[in-house]
């Protein structure tokens, strides 16, 4: 059995592990810095104008990640040992692994719009 670690809770990282999972039983780790459960982040901006509850940006329920035999670690890499398949994690910690999934997500752009750096302009992911 091998141990796959996917940095990045997000929906390609979460898509990542089920599919994972519906194909074998291997040992899963997410590795997320942010949430314990990732969420829709296009939702937020209806979070923010009072039309959803960040509840209902979740897709999945929390026990999610347990039925699934998904472990999830809350922390962030601080450096990734690609030779010796290891990864030094917050806190002086180090998780092995035999497959690594990079699943980062994505950095917003402001394209040089005039204005976009005004005061109250602002991205909205976390």
């Amino acid at each position: 059995m091998q141990h796959i670690v996917i940095i990045g809770n997000g929906i390609s990282g979460i898509t990542a592990a089920r599919h994972i999972r519906k194909l074998s039983d291997n040992k899963i780790t997410v590795i997320s810095g942010e949430t314990d459960h990732f969420f829709s982040r296009t939702a937020l901006m209806y979070v923010y104008m009072g039309h959803m509850k960040f509840e209902h940006t979740k897709p999945y329920e929390d026990d999610f990640w347990a039925k699934n035999r998904i472990e999830l670690k809350r922390a962030w890499v601080t450096n990734i040992d690609f030779e010796n398949k290891k990864l030094n994690l917050t806190g002086d910690e180090t998780l092995n692994y035999d497959k690594l999934i990079l699943a980062l997500g994505s950095k917003p752009n402001k394209f040089g719009w005039k204005g976009q750096d005004l005061k109250g302009v602002q991205v909205i992911k976390t």
